[in-house]
Parts: C-alpha cells; structure tokens; sequence
C-alpha cells in the first residue's frame, strides 16, 4: 500500500500508464473477443470507465480501496478499449464482407472499389501504393480502410495516374483479407496491417484499371497545408540532392524512409545506427529551436510563443506522419514547455509515462507498435540507466578534476557523454533489437559516435535548406551542396562499419525467457554496491546456469520435426531428427525480386538454430529454383545435395562448378535407399529408363511415411505408382507437386499410398487456382485431409515413429 501511495503522489502517470499497458496486454493475449457489441456500447463503456476512473483518482486520500479500485478501473478500461480498436467490427465492413461465404450474401473477390485517397500515395514507374478509405464495393455500400497496390501493364505504357490525397477513385481489382503469418517467427505482415487499422489488401494490375471521379476534403489542414508543404519538401530534396542521399535526408526530415534503398537500410541496422531514420527528439529539439528564434523578434509574452510553438509541433508531428516516436518527443517537449509556465521542474518518469499514456488512450494498439517499443524502450533506458553511468564517471577522480574549460577537455567529455548514452539505450533496447532485427549490432557503439553527430549536422542543414528555398533556390543550392557532401560521407563510413566480419551477430536464438532473464540480469547488474556485490553476482550466475541448464533439457525430444514451409510458389520441407541431423527437400524458388532462400528457408534453419543442412535433397529444379539454390549455396552451409542425374549438364558447366566446390554432389540415376541408420530411412524413386527431370523422396521414421513427390508429366507418376504398388508402403503425409491437381498427381497415386494428409506447398496463381482448388475440393470429399500452406501457412509436424501430430504455432 505504502508503494502506491508513493507511486501515486510521486508518479501519477507513471501508476496510470502500467495498469492500462496491463490491461491491452491481456485483452491481446487472452483470446477475448468483443466483437458482438456495436459501437454505441463500446463508446458508452469506455465513458463511463473514464469517468469512474478520474472520480477514483481524486478519492487517493481517502483509503487503499480507492487505490485498488482505480487499479482495477484501469485494467478495464485497457482491455475494453484494444477490444474496440482491434476486434469491432459491423456487418458493412470490409473485414466483415469478406469473411462472409460467397453463397451468403459476401463479395467476390474481383470487384470494383469506390474509395479516397487517405493518404499522400506512394507512386513509382511501377507501382503506386494507397490508402484508402473504402465507400462501396461493387455499388454496395461499404467502409474501412484498404492497402490497394497498383501494378504498371508490362504490355501497355500508361503512365502512373496522377493521385492526391482526398481524390475519389474508382478502381478495378482483387479484393483479399489481410495475409496471416505465413512460417513460424516470420513478420506477420497482416497482423501488423490491422494494427494500424487497414482491414483489407487490394490488388490491381494495370495503371488503366484506375479512374479519378470526384474528391472529397476529409481534413482540409491536411488537403492544403499537411500534403503541400509535404509534397514540396520532398520534391525540393529530390531536386537538389537526390540519389540514396536524398533520400536518407527525406527520412532524417520528414520520416518518409519507403524509398530509401533495401541495402542502405540494412546497412544502418547492421551498423547499429537505425534510429537515426527514426523521427525522435532531436527533430523536436531543431523545430523549437527554429520557431524560439523567429519569435525573438515579434513582441509576444512568453506564454503565448509557448503555445505557439506546440502548435507548430503539433504541425510538425502531422507532417511527419504521426509516428510513435514522433508523438512521444512532442508530447514531452510539450510538457517541458508548459512547466515552464507553471514553474515547475518536470519529474522524467511521469513526462514519458504521460506521452505513452496519451498515445494507448488515443489508439491502444500503438503498444504492439515496433516504433512504439523501441522509442520508448531507448528513452527509458536513458532515464534509468545513463544517470548511473555519469554517477560513475562523476566518482573518478581523475575524471571530475579535468578543467571543463579547456576546449580538448569539453570535446573529451562530449564524447564520453555520447558514448555513455549511446550504451545506455543499447544495454536497454538489446533483446527488443535482438527479437525485431533477428541480429544486435557489435560496432555500433564506435559508429554512433560519428552518426549521431553528423546526422544532427545533416538534419539542421536539411531544415535550412528546405525553408529558404522557397525565398531563394540558390542560396538553397548551396546549403543542398553541402549536405549532400556531408550524407555521402556518413552512408560510406556506415557502409564500411557494417562491412566488418564482426559487425553483427545473428540473434535467432533470443526466446521469451531470454528476453525475461536478461533483463532480470540487468536490473541485479545496475544495482550492485558493495555490500550486495557477491549476493548478486552469484544470484546472476545461478540465473545464467538455470537458463543455459533449462534450454539444453527442453531440446532433448525424441521426435523428428517436419516443417512443410510456406515458400511461393515452390516448395521446401525441413526435417530436423532428434540426433540434430538435418534434411531439406527442396529449397523454394526465385524471381528478379523475390528469393525463397533469403525470405523464408535460411531464416527458417537459423531459428530452428541449424547452421548446417547435412543433406539437400532437389527432387525437381527449374530454371528459378537453380538461381534461388545458388543464392542458397552462396550464403548457407551444405554438406551434400542429391538431384536427379538429368541436371548434371547444368550443375558441371564452368560458370557453375565453383559456386558448388565445396559440396558433395549425388546424380542420383536409379532408385535407391539413401540411409538405413536406427529408425530413420530416406527412399530415391526414379525411373532409370527416361533419366527424367524429376524424381520422388519418401522420409520413413519408424513406423511413419512421408512422401514428397515432384513428378513432372506422367510417366513419371506412372513409375512412382508401380514402384509403391511393388514396395506395399502406406503413407501417412503426401506432399503433392506443384499447387495441386490430378494431371500431375493422379488419383491412382494417391489411393496406393493411403494417405491421411495431403499437402499442398505451392500457391497457385492464374489459371493453376481453379484447378488446384477444385483438386483440394475433391479431395475433401473423398476423406482425405488436405493442408495447403498458401491458405494457413507452414505446416508443422512431429513423429515419435508411433505416430505423427500436426504441431499448432500460430
């Protein structure tokens, strides 16, 4: 009770803000789903929580009960409304038409989609990119929010259609739900897409499917001041600098970062130096500044260029496209602003815990938000952690009796400052980098030193730039002359920092209870003194050898794991046996943009903390999956490949044979049986006579069968039957070829091997869906039960060799 009074008198944000997060935390996890109520109530219930929640806060004086209550009302009020900002749904909604069957009043998903632009579109050469808040589907009336992507014709050259912000379009398409989690630990795209409110994806392919009919002002701050002066800020940039410089200062100014090229991007996490992109306080700090020396010369109190000035942050946040980073540094330099008003000394916990409070009361989702986690988890680490590292430097002597005066002194410490900083916010945010980025950079802690403050340069120069240009385009020139010297330095010295060998390492293996156990081991390690010195470091110790001691038991199993991975439109299965050896059927495809490899299979064997494949079995290769398995090769371990002999003209040309120096190369040439160790066995079936381009693998774990079949055409399928029929082999999974159908897995293939699972691992596409479709719908009827990894994703299951479960990861 004393500590919620303490926290209640001393923090008062800080006690509000921890209940809530409690309570969206739990509404999350816990399944609950409130859809059923209408808005009205939604809206009636959170009122009537926040009026009983402010009534409690006055009552603190008089008793623990009133503690408790407000506790509870809090908790409330956090599950109630994430309930209303994630679930609420009615029955006009795009999210609600189209999980409605088709047969039951829902749409098609071939419509014609009446909307307005929302937001300022992303336009390419290729594609354009909207937001779109929805009028009608097909005449009906209709609404939500829709993510539509617009395709160039590659047989036409319409140019991109001139889009703005508040037009009316009409446009012609395909209408899908949002995409779920396609393989275990990947980023769930659609997930995140309904936390920021978007309820379904559009896809059309041709600029001449889209047509402007009208418009309509939904916010007229942002249709003539927000987009314009955004519009002109990037266009003077892309006028004046350009290039990947360019566009890393549009991310620096105005967080627009979608253009900023693939490897610059990974250049500054490996780097460890991504924040810099992110919209924070040091944005704030240059608009103050900015404004503050404007307002010298007009003859206001001080009171008014206050409020002057937050509303100019408030336009400043809007421009910038209200990111959590953004909102918190505003909302907190707001604070700071209005205390000097009031006189009072603004206390760092409450001023942070009142910008989040502000953000979840406004939209609780913002919570599950990666912008969000880290802003705030990078602010609190310098709160908590950094006045402990300047205590210590206070307390070295030699350190505290240099003389600040001197100019080489005042450069020492600066850099001691930012490097003390720097590790503060790195030793805070290291498992929520670790889980998000999937790697925590070494050297980061050196590039910052030279980052940070070249950014700061960059972005005061940027900010000076685009305000005088429009009073004079040269004096802009010059300043864009500069910076673009200045930016061209920084991406170069971030390049190299992220070069090095040892710039990164890899953080697949970070799990929950390291997330937990690491920062128990912080909070003992910060407060450690003298007289607790060998009490918490043993108690460290014990937690380190518990944790390392409980991982090694919980990977003791005696199952094989097979993971049927989502891969495109290829496929790929995982098998993992107890002993630790690895196999992998197939390793996906590739496309001038898009590599299975790189997305899906080496995250996917790093996670499942395998650094090696021991054997890649390719029962079938095009021309596609011979790109993607050389990216494959290239970046990844493999002991040895097995493929049918018909590709060892391809595999030995000259312009191939270094790239597979390494490896143990099988042609296999007949059928055979690869391994007959304990209970694992792995079947090659292929047909001697035609030498073909694809053959048949069957995995057998004791008592257990899994076939993976690649057949091509049909004289293949017609000797994979034979050989089974011959073998009297029942199966318990059958992996199909391709996305489905019965030319290339006939009836008679299936029936032999008796199988419970079908699966499908391909996603079909054009013409290939109605007949995948109704092979799957067929196939149903006749028993069997078929898994299709393009609907529900990977497909992961476990054998003991007695028998085989479907493992639930979502």
């Amino acid at each position: 009770m004393n500590v919620l009074k303490t926290l209640g008198k001393k923090y008062p944000a800080l006690l509000t803000v921890l209940p809530l997060i409690a309570g969206i935390i739990i509404s999350y996890y816990s399944g609950i789903n409130l859809h059923v109520l209408n808005d009205g109530v939604f809206v009636i219930i959170l009122i009537t929580i926040a009026a009983f929640i402010i009534v409690m806060y006055n009552l603190f004086a008089k008793g623990e009960l009133y503690y408790f209550i407000f506790i509870f009302l809090l908790l409330l009020f956090g599950i109630i409304s994430f309930q209303y900002g994630y679930y609420k749904s009615d029955p006009d909604s795009i999210t609600s038409l189209l999980t409605k069957e088709n047969t039951d009043g829902g749409i098609p998903f071939n419509v014609t989609l009446k909307a307005v632009v929302s937001e300022s579109p992303e336009v390419t050469d290729e594609r354009i990119r909207l937001l779109l808040d929805v009028i009608s589907v097909n005449d009906s009336i209709a609404h939500g929010t829709v993510l539509a992507s617009i395709y160039k014709n590659k047989f036409k050259e319409d140019a991109p259609a001139g889009l703005n912000y508040g037009d009316v379009v009409e446009v012609k398409g395909r209408l899908e739900q949002l995409p779920g989690e396609r393989n275990p630990g990947e980023f769930d795209y659609g997930k995140y897409l309904r936390m920021h409110g978007v309820g379904a994806v559009f896809t059309s392919f041709g600029f001449e499917n889209t047509k402007v009919t009208g418009r309509q002002e939904p916010n007229l701050l942002r249709s003539y001041v927000i987009c314009p002066v955004r519009e002109y800020s990037i266009s003077r940039i892309d006028e004046l600098i350009g290039g990947s410089e360019g566009e890393y200062l549009k991310g620096l100014l105005l967080g627009e970062r979608s253009n900023i090229p693939k490897q610059v991007k990974e250049n500054f996490i490996n780097a460890g130096v991504a924040h810099i992109i992110a919209l924070s306080g040091l944005n704030v700090a240059y608009v103050i500044i900015i404004i503050w020396g404007i307002l010298l010369f007009v003859p206001v109190k001080n009171t008014y260029k206050i409020f002057i000035t937050i509303s100019c942050l408030l336009f400043y946040m809007e421009l910038t496209g209200n990111t959590p980073s953004i909102i918190r540094a505003v909302i907190m330099a707001s604070i700071f602003l209005i205390s000097q008003i009031a006189e009072r000394r603004p206390n760092s916990y409450n001023i942070v815990s009142f910008a989040a409070l502000v953000i979840l009361v406004i939209d609780p989702r913002q919570l599950f938000d990666a912008g969000f986690i880290l802003s705030f988890t990078a602010i609190l680490s310098l709160v908590v952690i950094y006045p402990l590292f300047d205590k210590c430097l206070r307390q070295i002597r030699w350190y505290s009796s240099l003389d600040d005066k001197k100019m080489p002194v005042k450069f020492f410490k600066a850099v001691t400052t930012l490097f003390a900083g720097t590790l503060a916010a790195q030793l805070g945010t290291l498992p929520v980098t670790a889980v998000m980025f999937k790697k925590v950079s070494i050297i980061s802690l050196a590039a910052n030193l030279f980052a940070i403050p070249l950014s700061n340069i960059a972005l005061a120069i940027g900010f000076i730039m685009v305000l005088v240009s429009p009073l004079s385009i040269w004096l802009a020139s010059i300043f864009a002359a500069l910076n673009s010297i200045l930016l061209y330095v920084q991406l170069w010295l971030i390049e190299l920092c992220a070069s090095f060998d040892l710039a990164y390492v890899e953080t697949y293996f970070v799990d929950v209870i390291m997330f937990v156990f690491y920062y128990l081991v912080l909070v003992l390690g910060l407060t450690i003194s003298r007289k607790n010195f060998v009490y918490r470091v043993t108690i460290i110790a014990l937690i380190a050898a518990n944790y390392w001691v409980f991982r090694d038991v919980s990977k003791k199993t005696d199952e094989a794991e097979l993971s049927f991975l989502y891969a495109g439109n290829s496929n790929s299965t995982l098998i993992k046996m107890p002993q630790g050896t690895s196999v992998l059927v197939n390793a996906g495809t590739s496309t001038v943009k898009y590599n299975s490899a790189e997305r899906t299979v080496i995250p996917q064997l790093k996670r499942s903390g395998i650094t090696t494949v021991d054997l890649l079995v390719l029962n079938s290769m095009d021309a596609n999956e011979f790109r993607n398995l050389l990216f494959f090769k290239a970046n990844f371990r493999i002991d040895k490949i097995m493929l049918p002999v018909y590709y060892k003209p391809v595999m030995g040309r000259k312009a191939f044979a270094g790239n597979f120096r390494d490896v143990q190369i099988e042609y296999i040439t007949s059928s055979k049986v690869v391994n007959r160790k304990g209970s694992f066995r792995l079947y090659i079936y292929y047909d001697s006579l035609t030498n073909g381009p694809a053959m048949m693998s069957q995995f057998i774990y004791g008592d257990q069968s899994f076939i993976f079949n690649d057949a091509a055409g049909e004289q293949e399928n017609i000797f994979n039957t034979a050989y089974l029929f011959h073998t009297d082999l029942i199966t318990q999974v059958f992996r199909t070829s391709g996305a489905g159908s019965f030319h290339i897995t006939p009836a008679e293939l299936l029936l032999q091997c008796g199988a419970e699972y079908v699966v499908i691992g391909e996603s079909p596409k054009g013409r290939t869906r109605v007949g995948s479709e109704s092979f799957s719908q067929s196939l149903v009827e006749s028993g069997f039960n078929v898994l299709n990894t393009s609907k529900s994703g990977a497909v992961i299951m476990r054998t003991n060799g007695d028998y085989t479960r479907i493992v639930e990861w979502k």
